[in-house]
């Protein structure tokens, strides 16, 4: 494999992780989002936002260092580090994208557009999935809508399992 080969996998090692975990995390707010009563005070939805982010790639960041190192015979290198620091950024990603209304706009419609954002992040990496697989643009879009559904789907599941 020649150096620029090794540096060129290692981009897209970096890019999914940071994709994965950006992902990730959108569903995770975006079922917690949705837990979130009609009716209620939207007054702590910052700290939904920012609460579960930083819960899920603290979780996540610990259990990728606790398996590298026991798949690795012990070992964490600067590669694993940088995939680490991907992962982190993804996941600030999507807590900024959910931020973003919940500072910019009123209470009473600030979990609506963090919903729709976080919504559009999933159906925007869908549709670039199929156009990258050369889909034409409306089949694109249907995919990017089916990703969505499922994601919705996996989100509402998750509520319904933890009783919300």
């Amino acid at each position: 494999m020649t150096a620029a080969s090794e540096a060129q996998d290692e981009t897209l090692d970096l890019r999914r992780e940071t994709f994965t975990m950006a992902l990730y995390v959108a569903i995770c707010l975006l079922a917690a989002m949705l837990a979130v009563p009609e009716d209620s005070e939207h007054a702590h939805a910052l700290g939904i936002v920012w609460g579960i982010s930083i819960g899920l790639v603290l979780a996540h960041l610990f259990a990728f260092r606790l398996a590298t190192r026991l798949v690795n015979l012990g070992a964490f290198d600067a590669e694993d580090a940088r995939l680490a620091a991907a992962q982190l950024a993804g996941g600030i990603a999507a807590a900024v994208l959910a931020s973003v209304p919940v500072i910019l706009l009123p209470a009473d419609s600030e979990i609506t557009w963090a919903e729709l954002l976080l919504a559009a992040l999933i159906a925007a990496a869908g549709y670039a999935v199929a156009r990258r697989a050369a889909a034409h643009p409306l089949t694109a879009i249907a995919y990017g809508l089916v990703m969505l559904a499922l994601a919705v789907g996996v989100a509402l599941l998750k509520n319904h399992l933890a009783g919300h």
